[in-house]
């Protein structure tokens, strides 16, 4: 019932600014998706839809290191007698800890440092706490971004936490308002998603909740039948707890049972009007949550035992301290399921977390189901579904309020999009989010101008081009300003953007086009990366290469390491590995010694010979190392299988690759696998 703004100290890297090129989604809007035949008809039903990948018009978030100093970071903090929720407002809204201040104890994994790592869709993500992922599959476009929040009070004068955005890919609006009043023993959260548009979008959400693992720790759910992954990740299938086949002869319901990361998706059935999940220890405590009906579905999530598993969680935090399961709810049967929200509409729920306890016998009864009833009876004596909904009924009343006192801003783009509607459509934006003019800044000052003068403005070739915008309203306003009689909107940068905005609809064609005009009204370094691009997307690698060469030649070198990184890879793929080496070399300091390029050029240093960069290589802790990304410890196993065929005098083979695979573990710092031996 008290919200005020304070700091936390503690270790880590900072996001050190953001990738410039623009990330094309998949050719595909839908992915390839597999089951056993286990699948209903209502759970085949958008199995895949609309999960295709996804960027734009966000930049990626891929500058940061290992090198850890000490930060304070800016938090919102929410409490009343019994708990204390501290929030994140730069870094997505997260809810960064939540702690029983009676006891002192944390409820929720609260990482001891903050360390980005490649997990998130735009790259950069950290662990702990619980975050809010709405739009597209993956940690959310936001997770390192800031949201905008305000204080609010309800109408006994309780203080409360609201906190929003704009979101831009999907074009809609989003609002978590979380309480604490007086006496309440768990954290509070509305959540709603305002698609106010005409026109129906894909819908994304999940929340994922981090809690402390233990070597006992039990999962348990509103059912026991669950959707899990094969170990080979071939395929899904429909399973009951605690013998799934994603764990050959064990209990599923102990994450650390599992060999190698897993998860698996509780299949709540439709009549169950408030979900729920819970988590007990060894020592009687229970973590659980609860929901209205919006809010279906729940998932586990864990590392398992694996060595890579390990490796990450200490990667994202301190060796010993990374250990967390997720329990996760969300809107869809699983992460791969695709909703569609249609025009005009608002989805809203409550969900509901805390801590107490249970008699740990009973919730570690060799019987799952014995223990899952066991668990249900003390969710329900805590936090029973009618009291449930009349909390929703309560809170959804309190989120029709108008934004309170700011207590801290985000991105321009609500205010840019308020400012579109306002000029285009005569509407605004949705009751109860407040998004100022004093919010506008730099990112959006070409998009601003478009609106206003008819016009994006004209920029240098060698100048980082504005904020990526792939909106349909904006693409009418550019169309309009390149076919007008002012000469001054046909720029090279408007048809540069312009042909970004036609390749994220899926025309190539004309895309091409576009930036070929951009080209003959001012050669650019981004331009040809664009074409490069799409010439790959269109499996014509010759050509992207040219184009890669020209960007370099026309800018008398990369404008920044993004181009080295891509022009790279594609040399290291088509097997030009001295011309990738001699453009490793080419590259000044800051550029060559960024991680990406390290790791790609890793694989020319290999088949040249190049065995002081090899082991320099191995040695290294690196920070943007993909989730179950396996590139570095490939190379290891064939620098290692190259080794014993040098020694035997034969040539590397297959038979020698398996040797080397059973005889040399890949070093701590490059194993971060996830699965496999």
């Amino acid at each position: 019932m008290k919200v005020y703004t304070s700091v936390i100290e503690l270790e880590g890297a900072r996001l050190e600014g953001e990738n410039p090129l623009p990330m094309f989604a998949s050719r595909y809007p839908h992915r390839e998706v597999t089951e056993d035949g286990s699948f209903t008809p209502e759970l085949r039903e958008g199995f895949g839809d609309d999960t295709g990948e996804r960027y734009l018009p966000y930049r990626m978030q891929d500058r940061y290191t290992r090198k850890r100093a000490p930060l304070v970071l800016k938090t919102i903090v929410l409490e009343n007698e019994r708990l204390q929720a501290v929030f994140l407002p730069d870094y997505g809204g997260r809810l960064y800890a939540l702690k029983d201040r009676r006891t002192g104890r944390d409820i929720l994994y609260r990482n001891p440092v903050f360390q980005p790592a490649n997990l998130a869709i735009l790259n950069a993500w950290f662990s702990g706490g619980a975050e809010w992922n709405i739009g597209q599959v993956g940690h959310t476009f936001g997770t390192c971004s800031p949201v905008h929040a305000a204080r609010m009070r309800d109408s006994d004068g309780h203080e409360f936490v609201r906190m929003y955005e704009y979101e831009r890919c999907r074009s809609v609006f989003w609002q978590i308002d979380c309480h604490l009043p007086p006496g309440a023993k768990e954290l509070q959260i509305y959540v709603r998603i305002v698609n106010d548009n005409k026109r129906p979008v894909p819908m994304y959400w999940w929340t994922n909740i981090a809690v402390e693992e233990t070597e006992r720790c039990r999962v348990f759910a509103a059912t026991g039948k669950a959707i899990y992954i094969s170990p080979e990740l071939s395929g899904h299938g429909v399973g009951e707890l605690p013998s799934l086949p994603s764990l050959p002869g064990g209990d599923a319901s102990y994450p650390l049972e599992f060999p190698f990361s897993s998860e698996y998706f509780f299949l709540t059935p439709e009549e169950c009007r408030s979900p729920w999940e819970a988590v007990a220890y060894e020592d009687g405590r229970l973590f659980y949550e609860r929901s209205t009906a919006r809010l279906r579905y729940r998932k586990m999530f864990c590392w398992g035992r694996h060595a890579g598993g390990r490796r990450w969680r200490d990667f994202l935090a301190k060796p010993g301290e990374g250990g967390y399961v997720e329990v996760q709810g969300g809107l869809a049967p699983t992460q791969l399921h695709g909703l569609r929200m249609p025009g005009g509409s608002a989805w809203d729920f409550t969900q509901l977390i805390g801590m107490d306890r249970i008699d740990p016998e009973a919730a570690q009864a060799a019987d799952w189901n014995e223990a899952r009833a066991a668990v249900e009876r003390t969710v329900d004596a805590l936090l029973g579904e009618e009291r449930v909904l009349a909390i929703h009924e309560r809170l959804r009343e309190l989120a029709k309020m108008e934004a309170g006192e700011p207590l801290h801003a985000a991105s321009g783009w609500g205010a840019l999009e308020r400012l579109l509607r306002a000029g285009r459509k005569g509407r605004s934006v949705p009751k109860g989010l407040a998004f100022p003019d004093s919010t506008l800044g730099e990112p959006q000052h070409a998009w601003l101008a478009l609106l206003r003068e008819g016009r994006l403005p004209e920029t240098a070739a060698g100048d980082v081009p504005a904020s990526w915008m792939v909106q349909d309203e904006w693409r009418e306003l550019l169309e309009a300003s390149l076919s007008g009689g002012d000469s001054r909107g046909r720029s090279w940068n408007a048809y540069l953007h312009y042909g970004v905005m036609l390749l994220e609809s899926g025309k190539e064609e004309e895309a091409g086009e576009a930036w070929e005009t951009s080209l003959r009204l001012r050669p650019s370094a981004w331009a040809y990366r664009n074409l490069a691009r799409l010439a790959l997307r269109q499996g014509d690698e010759e050509r992207a290469a040219s184009c890669y060469e020209r960007a370099y030649l026309v800018a008398n070198g990369f404008p920044d390491r993004a181009f080295a990184e891509e022009y790279l890879q594609l040399l290291v793929r088509r097997g030009e590995f001295e011309r990738a080496w001699r453009l490793y070399e080419s590259l000044p300091a800051e550029l060559a010694e960024g991680d990406r390029v390290r790791i790609v050029v890793g694989a020319a240093a290999l088949e040249l010979g190049k065995d002081e960069y090899m082991r320099r290589l191995f040695e290294t802790e690196f920070a943007v190392i993909r989730e179950g990304e396996t590139l570095i410890i490939d190379l290891w196993y064939k620098y290692q299988a190259m080794k014993l065929a040098q020694e035997r005098g034969t040539a590397l083979s297959e038979e020698l690759l398996a040797e080397a695979r059973a005889q040399f573990p890949p070093p701590g710092p490059i194993d971060f696998r996830m699965i496999g031996e």
